[in-house]
Parts: structure tokens; C-alpha cells; sequence
């Protein structure tokens, strides 16, 4: 969280992120946490508080950069959607805090 005006801003979801789609083959993405899942059809990357998921064909693994938080896909993408990450805001947590 930032401070503005004496005040705590708590930073918009999705700040730290970038996505760059080109022509549907290429995607780059940046503000990437964990890559929780990854097959020909489907990835799932953790950016924060979200997932990203992304739906295609022949995707590939072409850069993984730890240090740079940094991942880029090649193969057909279909669609990008964001979900609620279940594991940090599951039952338990509303239950523990």
C-alpha cells in the first residue's frame, strides 16, 4: 500500500500487471507471481490476489522469467479471463481472516 496525502491507497488490482497480445500467438505478461497450471489448452497464472486464465491451442511455454515476474505464450489464444484466487479467499479465510 502507498501513502497520497497522508493517506493509505491501496494499490487497483491489476497495477503491477501488462498484458501484450500479438495477433493471438504471441502473449507477454508481466506481474506474474506462479504459473499454477499449464497444458496445450490452458494456463493459469497467479498475478496477486487473481488468477489470469488463459484458453487456446498449441500454447507453449516460450520465456519464463522469475526475476522479471515475466511469462510469454506462444500458440493460439481463445481467450484471457481473470478469476477470485479460491485458495486465498476460500471458506477458511472468511472463517481465520
Amino acid at each position: 500500500m502507498a501513502a497520497e496525502n497522508g493517506k493509505t491507497v491501496k494499490p487497483e488490482p491489476g497495477a503491477g500487471e501488462r498484458l501484450v497480445l500479438d495477433g493471438r500467438q504471441t502473449l507477454r505478461v508481466t506481474g506474474i507471481k506462479e504459473v499454477l497450471r499449464f497444458d496445450p489448452d490452458t494456463v493459469v497464472l497467479r498475478t496477486g490476489d487473481r488468477l489470469l486464465v488463459v484458453h487456446g491451442g498449441g500454447l507453449a511455454l516460450r520465456r519464463l522469467s522469475p526475476d522479471e515476474s515475466c511469462v510469454e505464450l506462444r500458440g493460439r489464444v481463445d481467450s484471457l479471463s481473470y478469476e477470485q484466487d479460491a485458495v486465498r479467499g476460500g471458506l477458511l479465510r472468511r472463517f481465520f481472516g
